[in-house]
């Protein structure tokens, strides 16, 4: 052998032996162990018993304590034989979490290797700010193989997933979060790789072979938790806290959390970012008036439970830039004397005036500045002009060429009846109160009649204006219509669901929003059915399952921490528990409702006991 074909020799066998280590260091530190019978189980292969009640706090402080080098508390470990599978993620502000999984033959050994791995790579800022969650493989089930154009059976949303030729193993908030398996269930080859690169994992590889047709993967079970800000574990479920506390406290701060991310994303100029996709950290250019207004509304409410300034400043800021859209009416209408909101397309919305109606009186309320009380009378008027004899309202005006086909919103009514209750308290002009209440006449005895409970449209805008007008007037046929709209919307509710988190939602599947939306008609209805003597308990009970769901679809830091910014999507509430766009009127919605219920529990708290011992 010549000297050249030596070295060849010794660089073929010094490569041998590294991957040979390297190999082994994955395999100590990465994806699972792998018992001898998991390529070969019928079943599903359990990996780690269930935990204690308690054992999870235990956990995730033995685990801070490896973290930070201190001395560590053992805690008591269920007895298994065989090893252990754990992910240690710890979050980071404007990054995507750290991500370490580890194995051992006891769980303490694993979350020593796990922890070792983390301190190696965070800093001792990100160390100190972050959080740490803790993942337990809980089941390994039987390999599969990827299927034609790389198709995998898998809840996303539930399920990790475990390459066994990569050694690799993923979260199921990692899966759906950063869009590493798509929706048809298609591995995102490309996309994964960016993903560990961008630091989630350490030396963690995807082969050639991975994600496509024919080869292996395994869908994984995790028992989840996360330290809370008391130090306790927030248990998981889809990443979600599965008990979210509904406590007045816990309600403020959830809302606080949502007007925050309102703040973040109002732009100079006053307009918001209208929508943002947090797993892509991405803008749309849609947008839509009628939203902004109602978004500044919900600021308004939120300075009026927190006395913060800068959510009274963030909605005059907006209600400044929104009045630049308003137009007096056609040449031909100029006797109306009217402003509308009108929106590029020329078109100015019956429910855009309203709201920014809303806004504008709730704002002077509030704030007792009266810069805009010179620009509420033209909206109203506006709002006069879309009733019809018969009480009933138009929902649009057209500037230009008029709609192919005609449109009648459901919520827009509703919403001026409110507008103009409310305008009513401050300017008690007749002409108010008689509009709100022949719009109220017309939906109740036109819109409504004849239909069933159940068939009643759960029209939250119209239960909040005949509260406003029942009080005013006393008239019974309001608090008898708004009693059975939220008898429909109670008997609509999901109280029970094989998925546990949809309890208290509506729809199929469950959305923030219309779950939102509903909860702050059933509010308004606490107040009716208080003044009028009935039983509030059935709808306090409704309210409570509600606020569970819209506090599961919040983004907090248990929820955000694999996103590409935590930081910018932290406090907004998404559209579902799977669909992660947040758009401000979820914000909105969501943020008014667990305002309201917040006041009905303060109110609970401080009413005087009537029992008697």
């Amino acid at each position: 052998m010549n000297r050249q074909q030596k070295q060849r020799a010794f660089i073929v066998l010094a490569a041998g032996l590294a991957v040979l280590v390297l190999g082994r260091h994955l395999t100590k530190r990465g994806g699972l162990p792998q018992p001898r019978d998991v390529e070969t189980a019928k079943g599903s292969t359990s990996v780690s018993a269930k935990l204690a009640p308690g054992q999870a706090t235990s956990i995730l402080r033995t685990a801070r304590q490896l973290l930070e080098g201190q001395d560590v508390d053992r805690f008591e470990e269920s007895e298994r034989p065989g090893e252990h599978s754990v992910v240690l993620s710890l979050s980071r502000r404007q990054q995507t979490a750290l991500v370490a999984p580890a194995n051992g033959d006891s769980l303490h050994e694993a979350l020593s290797e796990a922890a070792a791995d983390l301190a190696q790579r965070a800093t001792p800022e990100e160390i100190r700010w972050g959080r740490l969650k803790v993942d337990l493989v809980q089941q390994i089930r039987p390999g599969q193989a990827f299927g034609a154009d790389g198709l995998a059976t898998i809840d996303r949303s539930r399920e990790g997933l475990w390459l066994p030729e990569d050694d690799l193993l993923l979260l199921p908030e990692e899966l759906l979060s950063r869009r590493l398996v798509s929706s048809s269930g298609t591995l995102a080859r490309n996309r994964l790789r960016r993903y560990l690169a961008e630091g989630g994992r350490s030396g963690a590889m995807l082969g050639d072979q991975s994600g496509r047709e024919g080869s292996t993967y395994h869908p994984v079970d995790f028992e989840s938790f996360m330290e809370g800000n008391d130090g306790l574990a927030l248990r998981l479920y889809r990443g979600n806290n599965r008990s979210p506390d509904i406590s007045p406290d816990a309600l403020l701060a959830a809302s606080v959390a949502g007007g925050d991310y309102l703040l973040r994303h109002l732009k100079e100029d006053g307009w918001f970012n209208y929508i943002y996709e947090p797993k892509k950290d991405s803008y749309t250019d849609d947008y839509n008036l009628l939203r902004h207004a109602g978004t500044c509304y919900s600021l308004v409410q939120l300075f009026g439970a927190t006395a913060d300034q800068r959510y009274l400043q963030a909605a005059r800021k907006g209600l400044e830039t929104l009045l630049e859209t308003t137009s007096p009416p056609k040449p031909d209408h100029r006797s109306a004397n009217f402003e509308a909101i009108v929106s590029p397309g020329k078109e100015a919305k019956l429910g855009g005036a309203a709201l920014a109606l809303l806004a504008l009186v709730e704002y002077g309320q509030a704030s007792g500045d009266s810069t805009f009380a010179d620009r509420t009378q033209p909206l109203a008027r506006f709002l006069r002009f879309q009733q019809g004899d018969d009480g009933r309202f138009e929902s649009k005006y057209f500037y230009g060429r008029p709609d192919a086909k005609p449109f009648e919103s459901i919520y827009y009514p509703g919403e001026a009846i409110l507008a103009l209750t409310r305008l009513y308290r401050v300017d008690p002009r007749q002409e108010w109160l008689t509009t709100a209440r022949r719009g109220a006449d017309w939906l109740i005895n036109v819109r409504d009649a004849g239909k069933e409970t159940a068939d009643l449209p759960h029209d939250h805008w119209l239960l909040m204006g005949l509260n406003e007008l029942h009080q005013l007037t006393g008239e019974s046929l309001y608090l008898a219509h708004a009693t059975r709209i939220a008898q429909a919307i109670v008997e609509a509710q999901r109280i029970r669901s094989p998925q546990i988190d949809w309890v208290g939602s509506f729809y199929d599947p469950p959305r923030s929003t219309p779950t939102a939306t509903r909860a702050e008609g059933l509010v308004a209805m606490v107040a009716l059915a208080s003044r009028a003597d009935a039983d509030i308990q059935p709808l306090l009970a409704a309210l409570m399952r509600m606020a569970a769901f819209q506090l599961r679809t919040q983004l907090t830091p248990e929820s955000a921490l694999y996103l590409p910014r935590p930081d910018l999507a932290l406090g907004g509430f998404r559209r579902s528990l799977t669909n992660w766009q947040v758009r401000i009127d979820y914000v909105q919605h969501n943020l008014s409702a667990l305002l309201g219920l917040r006041q009905i529990l303060i109110a609970q708290s401080q009413a005087p006991r009537t029992d008697v011992n």
